[in-house]
């Protein structure tokens, strides 16, 4: 592989660079909740979604929500790997309403906020926080969804502006460090 490898800091300063106008967004990647605070400022009411602590996997169906509720509005869903584990079905849900939203996976191949608390909480091994082989694509498309992986930063722009102007509800996998 060529190219600069991604991080999340550059995933969510390139959603506030090329996100459609008035988008919304709804997170739900709480291991980037720190760079998202820097780096995907949120200008304008009624445009971004979260829960303060302890909804563990709402953010999947909530996006579905907010989809349902604005169906004239571009409804991104940055989540987490981890997170979306929790409700993935949500994407069938998505595809058989065939909502025009698109679902960002942050895909660092851990759970990274429960390898955080373990840490917080001495723990030398944490079970089952080790996620290297989820194909989040093939996730996608099994339930009628679009997707795309994005690997690299040069791929990223384009990967953004595309699932970001379908018609269909679109995954966009991101592999970062």
């Amino acid at each position: 592989m060529s190219g600069t490898p991604l991080t999340d800091k550059y995933l969510l300063q390139q959603i506030a660079a090329v996100r459609p106008a008035g988008s919304i967004i709804v997170e739900k990647a709480p291991s980037s909740r720190g760079p998202m605070h820097d780096y995907l400022p949120i200008v304008a009411r009624d445009t971004f979604y979260t829960c303060a602590s302890g909804g563990l996997g709402f953010g999947l169906p909530a996006a579905v929500g907010v989809a349902l509720a604005r169906p004239n509005e571009r409804v991104i869903a940055v989540l987490g790997d981890g997170s979306s584990m929790y409700a993935i079905q949500g994407l069938w849900t998505a595809a058989q309403l065939k909502l025009a939203m698109t679902f960002v996976i942050v895909n660092n191949r851990r759970y990274e906020a429960l390898l955080e608390f373990g840490r917080r909480f001495g723990l030398q091994r944490v079970v089952g926080t080790s996620l290297p082989e989820i194909d989040f694509c093939a996730l996608a498309r099994g339930q009628g969804c679009k997707a795309l992986r994005v690997e690299r930063s040069e791929a990223l722009d384009g990967a953004l502006r595309a699932a970001c102007s379908s018609p269909e509800p679109t995954l966009l996998e991101v592999v970062v460090e």
